[in-house]
């Protein structure tokens, strides 16, 4: 009886040890969480700061439509204004639903203001881009983000 009561503690210890080994973290090493990279912040704070993500947006638009200096800076002000009330509606205390109208009510505000920036060919292929990069078909342009292995 002894034997099998000491026998089964060496094995009980045997086999505890390399999960005690396991939860023991140094000091100078992040500590790991179960969230997947990136997704404990906003979006917004993935991206940057509004500048930045207004910069981006402009110069894909520049690119893709065609626009030209003096239009590129018109949608770069714009678009910097809604990042900014973006970012000033994620960090209020509203509850989602109110956030939810405050984004929707600021797309359209956007949208409305893009529409008379942009000539009317522009302002349907940049809906159109919209509508592909919706539908989960890649890049608008036609590529995709994964480049050739040949």
């Amino acid at each position: 009886m002894f034997k099998k009561i000491a026998l089964s503690g060496l094995l009980l210890s045997l086999f505890s040890f390399p999960l005690v080994a396991q939860q023991t973290a140094t000091p100078d090493a992040p500590v790991q969480s179960n969230t997947r990279m990136g997704k404990s912040r906003p979006m917004q704070q993935q991206m940057g700061d509004p500048a930045t993500r207004a910069k981006k947006m402009t110069d894909r638009m520049t690119k893709q439509l065609g626009l030209d200096q003096a239009t590129s800076q018109k949608v770069y002000d714009v678009t910097l204004a809604r990042a900014q009330k973006v970012d000033a509606i994620q960090a209020s205390s509203d509850d989602n639903r109110a956030k939810a109208q405050s984004l929707k009510a600021n797309a359209d505000d956007f949208k409305a203001k893009l529409k008379g920036i942009l000539t009317p060919d522009q302002f349907t292929k940049l809906e159109s881009m919209k509508g592909h990069m919706r539908n989960g078909r890649g890049r608008p342009d036609g590529g995709s983000d994964v480049k050739d292995q040949n």
